[in-house]
């Protein structure tokens, strides 16, 4: 599966999964295979269908704070790989902590 595709499925901006695949905490395999494109390995780790796993959250409060939530998602994937876990759905969002109307956590519940 392509790089892209493999993204879109699991809810992750597609530039944020190249970033991944560059710094080496993409949490699935892959590898390139020409000058723009890049293989997902299609296995068990990486259906969204598959129990058994782990999904990932992060979340910040406002929007002044888009990069850390690209560091707080680009850690839990580092702890995934390191780890060993099997990653079955990403999910992170902007939402305030004072109210529970948080749709990405509760669709990862």
């Amino acid at each position: 599966m392509n790089l892209t595709e493999w993204a879109r499925v699991q809810g992750v901006n597609p530039h944020r999964a190249y970033r991944w695949f560059r710094e080496g905490t993409l949490p699935v395999p892959a590898r390139r295979v020409g000058p723009r494109t890049i293989l997902v390995n299609i296995d068990a780790n990486s259906s969204p269908s598959v129990t058994g796993g782990v999904g990932r959250y992060a979340r910040v409060s406002s929007h002044d704070q888009k990069a850390d939530l690209e560091r707080r998602t680009a850690r839990l994937s580092a702890w995934a790989v390191k780890a060993a876990h099997r990653v079955v759905r990403i999910e992170s969002e902007i939402a305030s902590g004072m109210n529970g109307g948080r749709a990405n956590a509760k669709r990862l519940l």
